[in-house]
């Protein structure tokens, strides 16, 4: 299966060059090849496969549906959409999922992880606005999985009502008969959330601020971006989960 991803991601003038497809899962794990390393010659398409074989069973899965949903710019073609389509109903019957009704997603770990980076990065420069993104990235996912799924996301701003909205349609409800522990740590992410929109509010510059007032406290804008990024995580994989099934063991 996995030469049939090399074989479209990076043959020849198609797909990633060899110094991008590096790039595309050293974003997956630290420990996979890197241009020095690779041997003289090496082909695009064995790199492919020694990156491949270089990560963790899960991180390959997440890697390889990315490549499906939504794949990273390069500078040669890059397989259409048919063809990524027929790549991923290999991947959901490799993991025991049927593939009829099979759809490509716009959430992808990668653009979800970019979204958390660029948060944190403004953390030293802006508290304020290391805030409004981290509200911004758990507001984008809820929207964006409540709309693949055929529903019509809270517009209310109320961002705790949009993530209970998000959760109870992927089935993560602390009222059905879940133990103890899931329940006290959907109530914890319940209140992980509630509490970002209340600093967002508060101290974002998602409103603006009142005149002399500044955001300069990092550890708690720290915490609200860290928080929110483990949200939106936690959120991406409970809704691929869902659509194409837990990797096998």
């Amino acid at each position: 299966m996995v030469q049939r991803f090399a074989s479209a991601f990076a043959y020849g003038r198609n797909g990633l060059s060899l110094q991008e497809l590096l790039d595309y899962f050293a974003q997956y794990q630290a420990n996979v090849p890197s241009l020095h390393s690779l041997q003289h010659g090496t082909t695009k398409g064995s790199a492919f496969l020694e990156c491949v074989a270089s990560l963790t069973p899960e991180n390959q899965r997440q890697a390889l549906y990315d490549l499906c949903d939504d794949p990273p710019p390069a500078q040669h073609p890059m397989p259409n959409e048919e063809t990524r389509r027929a790549l991923l109903s290999h991947l959901m019957q490799g993991d025991g999922r049927s593939p009829l009704g099979l759809s490509l997603s716009e959430l992808t770990l990668r653009g979800l992880r970019n979204q958390w980076f660029t948060a944190a990065s403004r953390l030293h420069e802006s508290p304020a606005s290391a805030i409004t993104a981290a509200r911004a990235l758990v507001e984008t996912t809820c929207k964006t999985i409540l709309q693949e799924l055929g529903e019509s996301p809270d517009r209310s701003g109320d961002l705790g009502k949009l993530y209970k909205q998000t959760r109870v349609c992927l089935g993560i409800d602390a009222t059905r008969g879940v133990s103890q522990a899931v329940h006290q740590i959907i109530n914890g992410l319940t209140q992980v959330i509630e509490g970002t929109a209340a600093i967002s509010n508060a101290a974002g510059d998602r409103h603006g601020l009142a005149e002399g007032e500044r955001i300069t406290e990092l550890a708690l804008a720290s915490l609200s971006v860290h928080a929110a990024g483990s949200v939106a995580l936690f959120l991406t994989r409970a809704y691929k989960d869902m659509l194409r099934g837990p990797g096998k063991t």
